[in-house]
């Protein structure tokens, strides 16, 4: 299964704020928008929020962006003394929970994009003193808590009551989606302060624990946190940065979905595991989002949402044929969704292929949030391994091989964990599909600046071209810029200069003023169907992880342009 990369429909708007805000500066000090975080982080469907921003709002008018619709927000033309840096969000009642991007831009430029989260759960904001369990802030179960580990050495306590048996999910984003540079720890302790459990990562650096009270009374969450960054000091990390949700819930709560991706032709609804889910929330049907690549599970009663990516093709779900001695019969092209669920479990898979077949084998799980290290072999009919996999290039953790077949006949293929571990949350997404050529593209920023009736504005955008190497020529323009503003389009063409990466250069006359989404695509020029637009690194919210399995930085298709007049 290839998964589909993000859509190059026009990405526009889907909600824009603006307000004048009145006397607040003047022309000498005109200022972009600047944002580093946003406090709170996020906010419960059908609820309005007061949030602040760590900068400037900028120099009025200032617009809002937004990645999906869903979100008023809303910046007061007169902010009280003290409150320059606030602003409102009004979350519809319709709107889907997830991760929204937000971009504050004016006449001067923007702000980098930022996340908002929306969830279904009441909130609550972090209150101190809560640093020792006689100042234990108080929480009525479910509820999702905002806060900050403000300083160095900060830590937080949570008190809840729990019944004998009641599972209770502690679950912290901090790191994964707001990109709050912490390494952020749960614990939970009983009323004599004994540690009972304790979690540091789950979903890369942000930590989730599942615990079943074994008596009632009062137990408490406690959190705190290092620097993602690890650095010479002993002690525990903060700073104004070091923002976090965390979600305490006894109510239904998602780990992973059967399968792990969804076909948008598919009309049944998709099985879920996780802790506490009633009879009637073991199932749901996924919506698709607006990325157009992934599909949304959610409902008012779990306590928190998953996505999952959009495959291809159907998708399949591992048999108890895959532990025999043969296999699980495939037909290519196949999506499989398997589970190593015990510690030195191997599942197999057999399939036809036929000589000169390029096949390409793909197991996707460490970039999807699961502990798994996929380890793949290839055996021909005969037994004979003909290739084994761990991870196919540096900082990459999800197994791949490209590989065309030597003879007519059956294969097999083995899946297991490179260090033989396993357990409920080792799944993983199987895909073997014909090899295809494609490419991708990425600019150095994620937006630009261009002064009207001034020099031109040159974008680098860098050429991909992914293995087996792409051939055709590719065709690289910007669409949807206002009147006076010009871009000729660009050829990227194998063995020339522009075969790894092109300049596209933008002309602007001196009375066009613009602020919007920056359309840039790619089109093979052989096969027009093959379109794709540019990603770019977020600044600000993909620390460096120096870890044994660090991350990708989060690259997004969200660029941006202002042009200013001279």
């Amino acid at each position: 299964m290839r998964l589909p990369m993000f859509s190059t429909a026009r990405i526009l708007p889907a909600v824009v704020s603006i307000t004048l805000v009145s006397g607040l500066f003047s022309e000498a000090t005109a200022a972009p928008p600047s944002v580093n975080y946003l406090n709170p982080a996020g906010g419960q469907v059908g609820q309005k929020v007061e949030v602040s921003v760590d900068k400037t709002l900028g120099t009025a008018p200032v617009s809002v962006w937004t990645s999906a619709p869903g979100l008023t927000i809303t910046i007061p033309e007169k902010p009280e003394k003290g409150k320059e840096k606030q602003f409102t969000v009004q979350i519809d009642a319709a709107a889907r929970p997830g991760l929204y991007w937000l971009r504050f831009h004016n006449a001067e430029g923007a702000s980098e994009i930022r996340p908002f989260l929306v969830g279904t759960l009441p909130e609550q904001a972090e209150a101190e003193p809560n640093e020792d369990m006689e100042h234990a802030q108080k929480c009525e179960l479910p509820v999702t808590i905002n806060g900050v580990l403000a300083k160095s050495g900060d830590v937080d306590i949570y008190q809840v009551k729990l019944k004998r048996g009641q599972t209770l999910i502690a679950a912290q984003t901090a790191n994964e989606q707001l990109g709050s540079p912490m390494d952020g720890l749960l614990q939970i302790l009983n009323h004599r302060g004994t540690v009972l459990e304790q979690m540091e990562d789950t979903l890369w650096y942000d930590p989730r624990i599942v615990f079943t009270a074994p008596e009632d009374g009062t137990y408490y969450v406690r959190t705190f946190a290092f620097p993602a960054d690890p650095n010479s000091s002993i002690r525990f990390a903060g700073a104004a940065s070091y923002i976090y949700r965390l979600t305490l819930t006894t109510g239904p709560f998602i780990d992973h979905s059967l399968p792990l991706a969804w076909h948008p032709s598919s009309t049944e609804p998709v099985a879920l595991e996780g802790w506490n889910l009633p009879e009637d929330l073991k199932t749901l049907t996924p919506v698709i989002t607006e990325s157009k690549a992934q599909a949304l599970l959610s409902h008012p009663q779990v306590g928190n949402w998953l996505t999952i990516p959009l495959s291809t093709t159907p998708v399949t779900l591992e048999s108890k044929e895959s532990q025999a001695e043969k296999g699980q019969l495939l037909t290519l092209p196949a999506t499989v969704t398997g589970k190593i669920a015990e510690p030195k479990e191997i599942d197999s898979y057999r399939f036809a292929a036929k000589k000169g077949d390029k096949l390409t084998f793909k197991v996707d799980t460490h970039m999807l949030g699961y502990p798994l290290d996929a380890y793949i072999k290839l055996f021909d009919a005969n037994g004979k391994l003909l290739k084994e996999v761990d991870d196919p290039r540096r900082n990459y953790y999800d197994a791949q091989l490209d590989y065309g077949i030597p003879a007519d006949g059956e294969y097999r293929l083995e899946v297991t964990d490179r260090f033989q571990y396993g357990g409920y949350r080792y799944v993983y997404l199987l895909s073997i599909q014909p090899t295809e050529a494609d490419f991708s593209l990425q600019t150095t920023e994620e937006q630009y600046t261009l002064t009207a009736g001034d020099k031109p504005l040159e974008i680098e955008v860098t050429v991909n071209r992914q293995s087996p190497r792409f051939n055709d020529d590719i065709e690289i323009s910007v669409a949807g810029l206002p009147e006076g503003v010009t871009c000729e389009p660009v050829v990227s063409r194998l063995k020339e200069k522009t075969e790894k990466s092109v300049k596209l250069k933008l002309e602007a006359k001196a009375d066009v003023v613009f602020q919007g989404p920056l359309e840039i695509k790619g089109v093979s020029l052989k096969d027009k169907t093959q379109v794709h637009a540019p990603t770019a690194v977020i600044k600000g919210i993909s620390p460096k992880r120096n870890t044994d399995r660090p991350k990708p930085d989060l690259e997004l298709p969200y660029l941006w342009l202002t042009i200013k007049k001279k």
